[in-house]
């Protein structure tokens, strides 16, 4: 299903391009069938859904920090729980959501020996007084989704993914470029966390497969302190215009991805991510 919106909220009709890409995946014609709702109408959702067993609602931008409009914070929250109560209301069994690592790490709170897991989140107020709408979004989007699973004892699983590299089926992604030039802060005092994009669908299909998968689950391979971050990047990309410096923000924590090596993924190496 292919739904796409622009920054208001306002659905995005032009999708030929990325509906052609998709269809010229490997095994796509028999395997694959495209159709367009809308996250924001419920019934167009009931729809598209009842017959299936399993749904996953990856919308998700790529940087949630340095390029996301205080107004979609209210459009992810209203699309979440469409998403969830047509599921509730469908045949779906179980539904894995995509939200973020973003929905974790804010907090200013936060002891420098806490080891940040998926029984952390970010605080809310603290996103507010920084504008950072993103990880705003992503922590009322998920929990909003949570209540309502359990309100409606609906199956869901949550994937936490940190910043996601590698390759895309529109073409290569450079987010990360973006990200480093827009970003002023840090969450985690010049540390970032990295997934690549095949272990981020991997821990998804699990999440959907594994009967036992529950609650949610961190997705990441790598952190990577800022000053080895950017070294490499000149290393590997001499033509790529990053910052030398951040702003810290914060104190440097430990993530744990001890919960998703349960499901047995072996997850790329740091070199390959970049």
């Amino acid at each position: 299903m292919i739904a796409v919106h622009d920054e208001g909220g306002e659905e995005i009709s032009n999708q030929k391009d990325e509906a052609a890409a998709l269809m010229a995946l490997p095994g796509a014609e028999q395997r694959l069938e495209l159709t367009q709702a809308d996250m924001l109408d419920y019934g167009s959702l009931v729809e598209v859904f009842m017959g299936c067993d399993g749904v996953f609602h990856t919308s998700s931008p790529s940087d949630l920090v340095s390029n996301y409009p205080s107004e979609m914070a209210d459009f992810e929250v209203r699309g979440t729980l469409n998403i969830v109560e047509a599921c509730a209301n469908s045949s779906v069994k179980r539904l894995v959501l995509t939200s973020s690592l973003a929905a974790m790490v804010w907090d200013q709170q936060r002891h420098a020996d806490k080891v940040i897991d998926e029984k952390c989140w970010s605080n809310m107020d603290f996103c507010r007084s920084k504008k950072l709408w993103g990880p705003l979004a992503k922590t009322m989007a998920e929990k909003a989704a949570w209540s309502l699973a359990r309100d409606k004892e609906l199956d869901m699983v949550v994937i936490n993914p940190a910043i996601v590299l590698g390759p895309k089926v529109f073409g290569t992604t450079q987010c990360i470029f973006t990200y480093l030039k827009g970003v002023k802060e840090l969450p985690q005092s010049g540390l970032f966390a990295y997934a690549h994009v095949e272990d981020v669908a991997k821990a998804h299909i699990s999440a959907l497969e594994v009967s036992d998968a529950s609650g949610r689950y961190i997705c990441y391979e790598s952190v990577v302190s800022e000053e080895k971050l950017v070294g490499l990047i000149r290393k590997l990309y001499p033509d790529s215009s990053v910052p030398s410096r951040f702003s810290k923000n914060g104190i440097p924590h430990v993530l744990s991805n001890d919960k998703l090596k349960s499901l047995g993924l072996a997850l790329h190496a740091e070199q390959k991510l970049l």
